[in-house]
């Protein structure tokens, strides 16, 4: 091959190479500028209920399968979540799903599990999901395998009503929505619903 051959191939492929990188960003803007799946598919069956209060665990099965029972320590305080798996967007999700318990329930789970303030997450038996199924759900929590662009929030909620300072970041306060995003160098880790205003 001589060198004006040459030449020409190298720039043929330069060519071809910044083609490729300018289609891989324009794909990505264009992506970062629509609004999340999932915020849409599950307005009718999650979002919605749990606003005027009418979710309960046995919903959140319904439109998410079973999920698994953990109990976490929330400021030192006991919760029980129900965990999904979620795949929307390009990406696998989880969804927290936090039971609203009595304090007589509560004290009966915390005892037979021994839990204590500082445990890790503890794994809670599927059966007691039937005995909670109509067991209203308080929050819903989203959360990336990846962390989220603050663009693609944006483009899902709109501009936040308040930021609010956190440690590592921000809160985003979404209040007619009742949805709180945690925020921090730009990216989205978390997409919580069930803000009350009281």
């Amino acid at each position: 091959m001589n060198a004006r051959m040459g030449l020409r191939i190298g720039t043929l492929v330069a060519v071809v190479l910044l083609t490729l990188l300018a289609l891989d960003r324009w794909r990505a803007e264009q992506e970062a500028g629509q609004p999340l799946a999932w915020k849409a598919a599950y307005e009718a069956t999650l979002w919605a209920p749990l606003r005027e209060r009418l979710l309960t665990l046995a919903d959140v099965e319904r439109t998410l399968g079973k999920g698994s029972l953990w109990m976490i320590s929330a400021d030192g305080e006991p919760r029980l979540v129900s965990r999904h798996p979620l795949d929307s967007d390009g990406q696998r999700w989880r969804l927290q799903a936090v039971i609203g318990l009595d304090e007589e329930r509560t004290n009966s789970l915390v005892e037979a599990q021994a839990w204590q303030p500082d445990m890790a997450d503890q794994a809670v038996s599927p059966a007691v999901a039937a005995a909670l199924a109509q067991y209203p759900v308080e929050r819903l929590s989203v959360m990336p395998e990846e962390p989220l662009s603050a663009q693609k929030v944006i483009a899902t909620f709109g501009v936040a009503d308040w930021h609010m300072p956190v440690e590592g970041g921000e809160a985003w306060i979404y209040g007619r929505q009742g949805v709180v995003v945690s925020v921090s160098e730009g990216e989205a880790h978390s997409v919580m619903f069930g803000l009350r205003q009281e």
